[in-house]
């Protein structure tokens, strides 16, 4: 059995949530090997670099946000991450 047809027998069996994980993980590579082809032909590494910071990137994304959204947050997320997230026991001060 060729590795492709191996790996569309696991797709097959897969739930949702893992085909959608691997899904963009070989979007992912498949864009990365483009990238590095195109380097390679062109001799020019510079062009994949952003022509702002990230950091202002970043910003610009959160002030996208309404102030009513930030609001839902807890104010206890940094501390309390793993239990927002994983149901870890919650840390009260």
């Amino acid at each position: 059995m060729s590795t492709k047809e191996e790996l569309i027998k696991e797709i097959a069996q897969a739930p949702d949530f893992i085909i959608e994980e691997v899904l963009n993980f070989l979007l992912f590579i498949k864009n990365r090997f483009k990238q590095r082809i195109s380097e390679s032909q062109t001799g020019d590494h510079t062009e994949n670099l952003p022509e702002e910071p990230f950091l202002n990137l970043v910003d610009d994304m959160t002030n996208q946000i309404p102030q009513s959204e930030w609001e839902k947050l807890p104010s206890d997320l940094s501390k309390n991450l793993d239990y927002y997230l994983y149901g870890s026991p919650k840390i009260e001060e």
